[in-house]
C-alpha cells in the first residue's frame, strides 16, 4: 500500500475518532500505548499538543 493511501487512511480514521468525542480518543490513545509499551510518550505527546492553540495552528 502506497505512503499516500496509508496517510489518507490515517487521517480519515482520525477525524472519525474526533467526532466520537474526547472520550474515544483517550480510549484509543491508551489502548496503543499499553499494546506498543508507550504510554509515557503518549502522555508526553499530549502535553506537547496541549501548548497548541487553534489560532497557532490557523497561523501555520
Amino acid at each position: 500500500m502506497s505512503a499516500a493511501v496509508t496517510d489518507l487512511r490515517l487521517r480519515r480514521g482520525a477525524e472519525h475518532v474526533c467526532r466520537l468525542g474526547p472520550c474515544a480518543l483517550a480510549e484509543l490513545l491508551a489502548e496503543v500505548g499499553a499494546q506498543h509499551g508507550i504510554h509515557d510518550e503518549v502522555v508526553r505527546a499530549l502535553a506537547a499538543y496541549q501548548r497548541v492553540t487553534p489560532g497557532m495552528l490557523r497561523a501555520a
